[in-house]
């Protein structure tokens, strides 16, 4: 078997050019990063929004935030003012170049910018160019231009609907699910439009609205609800039709997930409470029959497990064989032996000095042969213009004193437009 080294990533010599903010886009071409794409993430001046967004981390070569960390590492940072006539041509001249343009920006704002998906897609026919934004660009009916977020899109799926807590409240699960089904979902997409434009020489524009990401999430319960009626119970909570006992209980250090999907689950589970006279009973014996009962069941299962540690729990149902695990902290999850031993966690180099322990690519599962490592804002600035679009650095400097990169003293910009003219252009 040849090692990382002996053979090319699978994405190697495809340029992303990125235009995101938060969670959906950046999480998409983060993946397209990891598997040997050249990502090269535009930042307005002053940085993307989540290098603003609390905790951070502090040393004496700087800063960088969780948020972004967890986000964006092996992108190299260009900082541009699209606001700024000669940043707005710069970005074109790097879209011109490139392979894949993803954005999550509103159609409203790109539109401002002079970057709207659909006029971007006749200019660059070979681009792929993936769009996800709350409700999509296209046959959106009233809800086009609407401001749209993960949770607004996991209400709409149904999804938050399904996520009940025991008195029937719907619960929202806590992180941004619909930013990541978007973000993977984008991610398949824009490999598929690779290889059409590998073998044919045609691009793509992809236009993902959060909300139909989050469709797949709901697939069995939308099936279900077309052929019975919602499942209606005396004892409320999320599960309607997994199983019982089925969900989240607390133990004496904590709280458990167990399963029992099965009516042999149930008869095993019996066994592990000690209890094993209640696998057969009638009462119980059958999910049919557990359903009618499901809050004398909620019971007898929370009895057992405060009696117990969750290691006390998971051994006991790991013996008998009934899916079981502890409900970790994140701190607990960073640590924990069995993903470690899998690769399910890489180490990734701040960028000022220190490391984030964070997810793995699972659509490319295996170990960087190199630390990954957060950009610091802008750093890749020069390195990306000469290599890219073959600027000296008398046309960088021009373009840093034009305020192309963001603001800059107005008396160098002065000086500038004596020496080369108002009209010096990138042409």
């Amino acid at each position: 078997m040849q090692s990382r080294s002996q053979r090319q990533m699978p994405l190697s010599g495809v340029k992303v050019v990125e235009l995101s903010h938060l969670i959906a886009g950046p999480y998409c071409c983060q993946m397209l990063a990891d598997e040997g794409a050249t990502v090269i993430k535009i930042e307005p001046p002053g940085g993307e929004l989540t290098r603003h967004r609390l905790p951070a981390r502090h040393t004496d070569s700087g800063e960088v935030t969780a948020y972004y960390a967890s986000l964006n590492r092996d992108k190299q940072s260009v900082v541009l003012d699209l606001k700024n006539p000669e940043g707005a041509a710069t970005m074109t001249k790097l879209l011109e170049t490139a392979d894949v343009f993803v954005t999550n920006m509103r159609a409203s704002a790109l539109e401002r910018l002079g970057l709207n998906p659909k006029d971007l897609h006749k200019r660059y026919p070979r681009l792929v160019i993936a769009s996800i934004s709350g409700f999509g660009m296209e046959n959106a009916g009233e809800s086009a231009g609407r401001a749209g977020l993960a949770i607004v899109a996991e209400a709409m799926s149904g999804a938050t609907g399904l996520t009940r807590d025991h008195s029937g409240n719907p619960v929202w699960c806590g992180f941004a699910l619909g930013d990541i089904t978007a973000a993977v979902s984008a991610h398949a997409a824009i490999l598929l439009a690779l290889r059409n434009q590998e073998r044919h020489g045609i691009g793509k524009l992809i236009d993902l609205g959060l909300v139909e990401c989050m469709l797949p999430m709901v697939s069995v319960a939308m099936g279900r609800a077309q052929v019975e009626d919602e499942a209606v119970s005396e004892f409320s909570g999320s599960n309607n039709f997994h199983g019982i006992p089925y969900g989240a209980f607390p133990a004496s250090d904590g709280a458990v997930n167990i399963g029992v999907n099965r009516d042999d689950f149930w008869r095993r589970f019996c066994v592990a409470m000690g209890q094993p006279e209640l696998g057969t009973d009638p009462r119980y014996a059958t999910y049919v029959e557990r359903a009618k009962r499901q809050q004398e069941v909620h019971a007898m299962t929370e009895a057992f497990t405060r009696a117990h540690t969750r290691e006390e729990i998971t051994r006991k149902l790991v013996e008998v064989d009934v899916p079981v695990a502890a409900i970790l902290g994140m701190k607990e999850v960073i640590k924990d032996s069995y993903l470690r031993e899998r690769g399910a966690l890489w180490e990734v180099d701040d960028g000022i000095g220190g490391r984030f322990t964070l997810p793995a690519n699972t659509a490319w599962f295996e170990k960087p042969e190199h630390t990954p490592r957060i950009p610091r804002l802008g750093e890749h600035r020069d390195s990306v213009l000469s290599e890219h679009l073959g600027f000296t650095p008398s046309d960088i400097a021009r373009l840093e004193r034009s305020g192309a990169f963001g603001p800059t003293h107005p008396q160098a910009a002065a000086e500038d437009k004596a020496q080369n003219g108002a009209a010096a252009t990138l042409d």
